[in-house]
């Protein structure tokens, strides 16, 4: 017998005995090999939190793909190891536990998917109220350019980090991925164009309920593309969804004004004959985006990701509306504080908002239904944050009663509830 074969029978014979001692307590050695796992996922997430100060994905999404791979490849390819004597002594037995107690969620860390989705909340809560005097006083195609330009001005910060940098020319320079980022583009301008003819001019509690229907598009988006069930039952799913929408509709309500009240004809008019149909399908168009973002570009930092998707969307829009105002005589900056702050809202709330909903997407795994569920905090955040400014803005509306305190209590009962059942069913699952 050769050395090489001798070597061999060693290396068999080592392995078919540690097989039958696994065999002998698989649940002890169930919990030993989950417990090694947790522990790779924690040294992972730590390093990567040490290297960025700012936002730094949590997991290795490709790395666990790849780990996933392996293991289902490993059960799969059957008893007989490449390449050494096929007999039935020199057969390495894998255990079937070695890659069916891998769960398929086992990244999945809700606690800090909680955490980077209410940052996620209170930065898009700054979007409305910076950008209430711009919104009043430019026109629509002077908007979406000053938006645009915003976001622009925002890559350096998002690559500012030397792993974000690489990754960000990294994508960019893969050819394959153009034709990601234009799907990913046409998404986006589908949902403003249907969001411009459906909403543009419908009654703010329309606009509201269209809105905040987005947890349950983004957890049916995310079961389709990303096969990611919802972490609880759909009863649990649907009640928690209902109490968390009905009270940012009394918080809508309640951040009414007097006429707008009063105009409840309007509102039953514009329902039952307005054009809010076509607008359904937006909040489709924000889920689907984000979780083809977590799909496509996974193996890239999200900073990048998102940094390459505002690069992209810069280079069509930012030439085509300047055209539009030059040819509608509306280039002009006449309006330098609405401006600025517009462009503080937007670089706080689209940018640095966004990068944190991939992130919260990236540690619960692509759960895009409990990311978006605490998306429901925005109006009563808006409220707060409108308070604040109002000193410096006098027309800024807010208002504190009792239906918005009923509505933020709704809210936070909801979403209180469905993050404790969310935990539960992801530890139970681990």
């Amino acid at each position: 017998m050769s050395e090489t074969r001798k070597l061999a029978a060693i290396l068999v014979a080592d392995v078919v005995g540690y097989s039958r001692l696994a065999g002998a307590d698989e649940e002890r050695m169930l919990a030993h090999l989950h417990g090694l796992t947790q522990q790779s996922h924690r040294r992972r997430r730590r390093r990567a939190l040490d290297q960025c100060p700012i936002v730094r994905r949590l997991l290795v999404s490709a790395q666990n793909r790849f780990c996933a791979r392996t293991t289902s490849a490993i059960g799969r390819r059957g008893d007989k190891p490449l390449g050494l004597p096929s007999h039935s002594d020199a057969a390495i037995r894998v255990p079937s536990y070695a890659y069916e107690a891998m769960p398929a969620r086992l990244n999945a860390n809700y606690r800090l998917g909680s955490f980077y989705a209410l940052v996620t909340a209170l930065l898009y809560a700054v979007q409305e109220p910076f950008s209430f005097l711009a919104a009043s006083r430019l026109s629509a195609v002077a908007f979406v350019c000053l938006t645009q330009i915003a976001l622009f001005l925002s890559i350096p910060m998002l690559t500012l980090n030397p792993t974000s940098r690489r990754d960000f020319v990294a994508l960019l320079t893969d050819g394959s991925n153009y034709g990601r980022l234009a799907v990913i583009f046409a998404i986006g301008m589908t949902g403003l164009l249907l969001y411009n003819f459906g909403l543009s001019n419908a009654h703010p509690i329309i606009v509201s309920a269209i809105l905040n229907l987005l947890p349950f598009w983004a957890a049916l988006v995310a079961l389709l593309v990303m096969r990611v069930p919802i972490p609880v039952s759909p009863a649990v799913f649907f009640l928690c969804f209902a109490g968390a929408f009905l009270g940012a509709m009394a918080v809508a309500w309640s951040q009414l004004s007097v006429v707008e009240r009063q105009s409840m004809n309007m509102l039953v008019t514009q329902f039952l004959h307005g054009s809010w149909v076509y607008a359904l399908p937006v909040p489709v168009c924000t889920a689907l985006g984000a979780t083809l973002i977590g799909r496509w570009f996974g193996k890239y930092d999200e900073s990048a990701a998102i940094a390459a998707n505002f690069l992209f969307a810069n280079v069509i829009l930012i030439p085509a509306t300047l055209v539009a105002l030059s040819y509608r005589t509306e280039l002009n900056v006449d309006q330098p504080l609405a401006i600025a702050l517009m462009i503080v809202g937007t670089i706080i709330a689209a940018s640095v908002g966004r990068v944190f909903y991939q992130v919260a997407l990236t540690a619960t795994a692509g759960d895009n239904g409990f990311v978006s569920m605490f998306l429901n905090l925005v109006p009563a955040l808006t409220a707060v944050i409108s308070f604040a400014l109002s000193w410096w803005i006098a027309s800024l509306h807010f208002a504190f009663d009792a239906t918005f305190f009923l509505g933020l209590a709704l809210i936070g009962a909801s979403l209180a509830e469905f993050t404790r059942r969310s935990w539960g069913q992801a530890r139970g699952s681990s």
